[in-house]
């Protein structure tokens, strides 16, 4: 398992299960097989197939999937059946078949179809950090890693977190480091590839990518009153990603300090290979997180590190 984006939930409250809890929570929201006439069902799985146990911990860190199955019956397929069905009642009753009774063949087409109809299962894992309290949901979007906080929430009962509040404005401090690189936080450098919008109704975007993002040309699009609200960095020479406008972290990768490490897992020994991946990345996420919080000033988060 490699977490390739980063959308990041702080707890409100210091989060009082354990790892052996939360596999007993969400052993009890398992997901179930998607039935016959089922289109979708959701739950957690074990984030190692062939393995019982629904938390795998490392570190304080526990990692968890949550699976989306959806039956998916294209409705060209259901369409074309439905045309077939009344041509042919059409055809050997002479007569023309009635919107009405076209409505009751397409619910009849569905029900016999929807069974031979195949299923996709999207996998979403999440690790639920208990010495931080925070919970990180490996998805592109916020809104489909809120749904999963969401379905996470209803299996614990209570879930008290909320999204990243910083004093700092992202897009303001992410144009600074560009125009100012001793501006960044300790360990950070910029990359190659940035994402420039205007600050009006219209939000005009410019996107450079694979570019010295201190020439001429690319600060000019900051002297035009743009702002950047994604930028890549890179940490320690461990890992890169590109920091959006709401703080989450897009399209993690390894860098040599950390992959050289990677490369010489034993993959022949999944929970094992899980353990080191996770003990790698985590440790280098946590500090990543840790100084970017710091950095923004992101509530309760500046304190928490202080002390």
């Amino acid at each position: 398992m490699w977490i390739r984006n980063l959308c990041v939930f702080l707890g409100t409250e210091s989060f009082p299960w354990s790892a052996a809890e939360l596999d007993e929570k969400l052993a009890e929201a398992l997901c179930p097989d998607c039935g016959d006439q089922a289109t979708r069902v959701d739950g957690f799985v074990p984030p190692i197939k062939g393995e019982h146990a629904m938390v795998h911990a490392v570190d304080g860190l526990a990692i968890c999937v949550h699976q989306e199955i959806t039956r998916v019956l294209p409705n060209a397929v259901l369409a074309e059946e439905v045309d077939d069905r009344v041509e042919r009642i059409e055809t050997s009753e002479g007569r023309k078949v009635s919107r009405r009774e076209k409505a009751d063949i397409k619910d009849e087409a569905h029900f016999e179809l929807l069974p031979r109809a195949f299923t996709r299962s999207k996998r979403t894992p999440l690790i639920i950090d208990l010495r931080a309290h925070r919970v990180w949901v490996d998805a592109s979007s916020e809104k489909r890693a809120e749904d999963v906080v969401a379905r996470l929430r209803e299996a614990l009962g209570s879930l008290p977190v909320a999204r990243p509040d910083a004093k700092l404005r992202p897009p303001e401090e992410m144009s600074r480091w560009l125009e100012d690189v001793n501006a960044l936080p300790n360990g950070f450098e910029c990359g190659d590839r940035c994402v420039f919008e205007t600050t009006d109704e219209v939000k005009s975007s410019v996107r450079v990518t694979a570019m010295d993002l201190q020439r001429e040309e690319v600060l000019a699009h900051l002297a035009a009153g743009m702002q950047v609200v994604k930028l890549n960095v890179a940490v320690d020479d461990a890992i890169e990603f590109d920091l959006d406008e709401n703080l989450d972290l897009k399209r993690i990768r390894a860098l040599d300090l950390i992959q050289d490490d990677l490369d010489s897992l034993d993959a022949g020994d999944a929970v094992a290979e899980l353990t080191a991946r996770v003990a790698l990345q985590g440790e280098a996420l946590r500090g990543v997180l840790d100084r970017l919080y710091t950095h923004f000033g992101v509530a309760g988060e500046a304190d928490t590190q202080a002390a």
